[in-house]
């Protein structure tokens, strides 16, 4: 029997971005990869995407990416919409991973904008690599330090390739962004934020239609679905509890994810909390504050989930 399509309008709420989990001999935790894909369903996420830069993604080999989209869409069976990230070190590799992609049955692929590619070659780039894979692409606009991409290059972009159908956004001063790209693509794209989750309830009140954090989906599903309930005030306060752990993890995305993992192996959903290169280990004072973010954020869940 044939599947039922994914429509845009289905990727609506939380979709988080797994990490990938390795095991004691720094190879990718299957069993553990597995926990996290029922978790993300049973949580009630509205999809999810797989290798991006949360998943370590500048670590992994070309045959350990296609072996993270292997397991992710084979096991996942279509429970909830997936995203692959495509993103790679050059342009072969990313037309090969949007082609897999497309062969085992994603909904989506996703691909970071290359570093000083504009214009007519950026628009090359993105047709390429759309062409062979899913119908549904998603560019991702990263820049840690400045504007990401022009809105000319946006334009551009949405006028020739049929596929690009959404924009995460995860660049300086996100919000005027997503409301600038609303009005200058006549409302036809997808938005998403990342990163910029620290603005959630802003970037809710501009219109984007998803967020993309990599952990604490019962919190964040829960913030979410009280502002779709028109509570906003209660979804508000309920974000003010979560914004001294995201002050702590936000520092810097290495931080981020080493913390994600041991909030992960808390959860019972990991085995270890291991990370690569360039990842560091916290300090001991590192340690302590994660360990108390930890647990409140156990405590927040168990509350929600009780209710």
């Amino acid at each position: 029997m044939a599947r039922e399509k994914k429509d845009i309008s289905e990727m609506l709420g939380i979709i988080p971005s797994l990490h990938t989990p390795f095991n004691e001999k720094n190879e990718i935790d299957i069993v553990s990869l597995r926990k996290l894909i029922d978790h993300t369903v049973a949580t009630g996420c509205s999809g999810m995407l797989v290798g991006a830069v949360a998943g370590e993604n500048g670590s992994l080999s070309f045959d350990e990416k296609n072996i993270l989209l292997n397991e992710c869409v084979t096991y996942n069976n279509y429970r909830i919409p997936i995203i692959i990230s495509c993103t790679a070190k050059n342009q072969i590799e990313r037309i090969e991973l949007s082609k897999n992609a497309k062969e085992l049955g994603a909904d989506w692929i996703l691909c970071q904008a290359p570093e000083n590619i504009f214009g007519d070659e950026l628009v090359q780039c993105f047709y390429e690599i759309a062409e062979v894979g899913p119908d549904n692409l998603m560019i991702q606009d990263l820049s840690w330090t400045g504007y990401g991409m022009s809105d000319e290059d946006i334009i551009l972009l949405n006028k020739k390739v049929k596929k690009f159908k959404s924009l995460k956004i995860e660049v300086l001063n996100s919000g005027p962004k997503y409301t600038r790209v609303f009005n200058i693509t006549n409302n036809q794209l997808h938005l998403s934020g990342g990163w910029a989750i620290m603005g959630m309830i802003e970037a809710l009140n501009r219109g984007v239609h998803a967020l993309i954090p990599s952990t604490m989906e019962v919190i964040y599903n829960k913030i979410y679905n009280l502002y779709l309930e028109n509570k906003i005030e209660d979804s508000r306060r309920l974000f003010s509890q979560i914004l001294p752990i995201l002050s702590f993890t936000h520092q810097h995305i290495d931080i981020s994810i080493k913390f994600s993992k041991m909030l992960r192996v808390e959860e019972g959903i990991f085995s270890t909390s291991i990370c690569r290169e360039p990842i560091k280990n916290f300090d001991q004072f590192q340690l302590n504050e994660a360990s108390l973010h930890i647990s409140e954020i156990l405590e927040l869940q168990n509350q929600l989930i009780n209710n």
